[in-house]
């Protein structure tokens, strides 16, 4: 569904980075679920989601999370892509407001010296159309964390 911003983006898997909320040597909480950003760290209700590590060219920000539980969360972000016509660097940014975000997939594993629950996919629905005239799109979450 989402196949031409994927390949736009950043190819055929997305990561995720996030601007930081919780740093990589503070001490995880099991009773919270965490993203893992692209520095390996560890962020909770994060503002912000990059989901291509290598450019920042794809990412949700102003996110306002409605619901935050240890199994999936839910908010409303605005969707930023960079179209990289003609180049990456010179790409027009294209924004999508509204957009409904779901975290889901959670999952636990060893981490930082624990066991650490963190999301494993991000969905979000547009309001109308969203990048390549789709209605949504689901992205993995699946950044090591760093030790």
């Amino acid at each position: 569904m989402f196949t031409a911003l994927t390949a736009l983006a950043v190819g055929s898997i997305l990561t995720v980075a996030i601007a930081g909320q919780a740093g990589a040597a503070e001490q995880p909480d099991p009773k919270k679920t965490y993203i893992v950003n692209c520095q390996g760290g560890l962020d909770y209700k994060p503002k912000q989601i990059t989901l291509a590590c290598a450019d920042a060219g794809v990412y949700f920000s102003d996110i306002t999370w409605q619901k935050w539980t240890m199994n999936g969360a839910r908010g409303i972000g605005t969707l930023s892509v960079n179209t990289c016509e003609p180049t990456c660097s010179a790409g027009n940014v294209e924004t999508y407001s509204g957009v409904r975000l779901r975290l889901a997939g959670a999952a636990s594993g060893p981490g930082m010296g624990t066991f650490v629950n963190t999301f494993t996919s991000l969905t979000g629905v547009f309001q109308g159309q969203g990048p390549a005239m789709t209605t949504s799109g689901t992205w993995a979450l699946g950044n090591a964390i760093k030790e």
